[in-house]
């Protein structure tokens, strides 16, 4: 039975890494038969019990290295793991992970990563140092690779694919349960724009430029539904937007389970957000799109589908947004034609992660299974 460790931002209660492993889970199991999955995380019961597979804790180093070292393949991803611009720790212990795995002499796949930005001079080194020395690395946008080629990273082989969550099977999400869920919150009849917002340094103009925004669309006619990505670290940067607003907006109060919040995003009209993988499910249900970029993810992401930057955070007013809201809206058709254009290709790129990683696990196995029959 092979075995699989996956290394991520998992049990954080963030809606997009928990649908990054959403994604890939179905993707590995239909291409690796009999696969058994651990997954290291900071909720290993939560994780365990939402995804049916076997969670360890991901701070625990005994723990961690005994499901290494009985594994046939470590998945590092996917999610933007290496950058430093939140801290420097992201990518120590990342990395520390991935040379746990060579300690024990396991390939290392670099699934679908975003990488950077790397800013410090020691976590450009540690990069190159460690992943010079894993097996395959794969990234979801050419930015990702060239940070990778930037920081000397080029001993493995470097593929270009796409983001887990855009191989995501819309039909794996339950329109239906959104609708009720939005309908049991009074939205009944009306267009629904969801708004994602977080918290970002010491920015705060932006939050009212957001609320404007909302009261405009409130006022013609639409709900205003703010929903948080990451529990409980957005729930306070879309209060403040809601307590910004002259009209009603709605939040929604379930951001614990990613599933909930998909079916609602599949429910959407328009999508406004910060949060990447917020504007990624806006993308595979369909939903016209505008950004609020406070990372170059943001804009790589929006570059993929054909559309415009972002708005960036530090500068975002009312009077811009407004006009962004309005271009998108008034192109609405023309937009989403575009967008499942570029899906298209993007989910076939999504579900080759899963391809490579069959592949590398074969690889590996059959050359552990003549290494034993020589010996």
């Amino acid at each position: 039975m092979p075995r699989v460790v996956i290394s991520g931002y998992y049990g954080f209660r963030n809606s997009g890494d928990e649908a990054m492993l959403y994604a890939m889970l179905p993707a590995l199991r239909s291409r690796i038969a009999d696969l058994e999955v651990t997954v290291l995380s900071r909720d290993p019961a939560g994780t365990a019990g939402k995804f049916g597979i076997t969670a360890v804790p991901r701070d625990s180093l005994c723990r961690a290295a005994g499901a290494i070292r009985r594994a046939d393949l470590l998945i590092s991803g996917g999610g933007g793991l290496l950058q430093d611009v939140t801290s420097l720790k992201s990518i120590v212990y990342y990395l520390g992970v991935v040379i746990l795995a060579k300690l024990f002499r396991k390939p290392v796949f670099f699934y679908g990563q975003g990488v950077g930005p790397v800013r410090t001079a020691l976590g450009r080194m540690l990069v190159k140092m460690v992943a010079n020395r894993v097996d395959l690395i794969t990234v979801r946008d050419a930015d990702s690779m060239a940070e990778l080629l930037g920081m000397g990273v080029t001993r493995p082989s470097l593929l270009v694919t796409a983001d887990p969550v855009l191989g995501l099977d819309p039909a794996l999400v339950d329109r239906e349960k959104g609708w009720a869920i939005l309908a049991g919150m009074g939205v009944k009849g009306r267009p629904v724009a969801g708004i994602s917002v977080r918290s970002w340094k010491e920015f705060r103009e932006y939050k009212k430029a957001v609320a404007e925004v909302a009261d405009e669309l409130s006022g013609e006619g639409w709900a205003v539904l703010l929903i948080p990505m990451h529990y409980p670290d957005d729930v306070g940067a879309c209060r403040e937007v809601a307590g910004l607003m002259k009209n009603r907006s709605f939040l929604f109060e379930r951001p614990e389970d990613f599933l909930d919040i998909l079916s609602v995003t599949a429910n959407l009209d328009l999508a406004i957000g910060m949060r990447l993988h917020f504007l990624i499910f806006g993308a595979v249900f369909g939903v016209p799109l505008v950004g609020i970029s406070y990372d170059p993810k943001v804009d790589r992401f929006l570059g993929l589908l054909g559309l415009q930057a972002g708005i960036r955070v530090e500068s975002l007013d009312h009077k811009g947004l407004s006009r962004r809201v309005q271009q998108v809206l008034a192109g609405r058709t023309q937009m989403l034609a575009g967008m499942q254009e570029w899906l298209a290709g993007l989910r076939r790129e999504a579900l080759r992660n899963a391809e490579l990683a069959a592949d590398l696990l074969n690889k590996n196995r059959k050359s552990e299974f003549r290494k034993q029959e020589s010996e």
